[in-house]
């Protein structure tokens, strides 16, 4: 084997064994292994895989497809020639779950409106609906949660809809 040759074996523990020489290769491998965990033998690497040194390599732009893609690639040959997934089901599912985890939650900036008279709540619930303003609301708390960048146009409806429910119009 010359030191260009590069065969991984991943197993369920998240253990991962690569034969290599090559120094590219474990720094390679080190952008989403562990590299605190690793162990050498001439020909033989020893590293593991953890949340984070997955998440790591997602700050780095690294996606959770192209590590799989990079595993799959250089799986040691025995492994593609038994006819099943080079890669543990329980690693691939796992890292997956570790890239979701990212998108999660959303921040948004809202603006919280208290509805103060009978029939505001619904007035107001489906303006912003209707504008693409809504961010969340609750009739049971009485709290409408509007995108902070449609708080004026909101705040204005709000008035109108005031006044005209204060002249008898509604």
């Amino acid at each position: 084997h010359d030191s260009s040759h590069l065969a991984i074996i991943v197993q369920t523990n998240f253990q991962l064994c690569a034969y290599t020489t090559s120094e590219l290769h474990v720094s390679m491998l080190g952008l989403f292994c562990d590299v605190q965990t690793i162990r050498r033998l001439p020909n033989v690497i020893f590293m593991s895989i953890s949340r984070d040194s997955i998440k790591g390599a997602f700050n780095l732009g690294i996606q959770a497809q192209q590590i799989l893609r990079f595993l799959e690639k250089h799986a040691h040959p025995k492994l593609r020639e038994a006819g099943t997934d080079p890669l543990p089901g329980n690693v691939v599912d796992q890292i997956y779950l570790w890239d979701r985890e990212r998108h999660r939650v959303r921040w948004n900036e809202v603006f919280v409106h208290q509805p103060m008279m009978p029939g505001e709540f619904h007035a107001v619930q489906m303006y912003a609906m209707e504008h693409g303003a809504h961010a969340w609301s609750s009739e049971a708390r009485n709290q409408i949660m509007i995108k902070y960048s449609h708080v004026e146009r909101i705040q204005n409806f709000i008035q109108k809809w005031r006044a005209k429910k204060a002249a008898g119009r509604l």
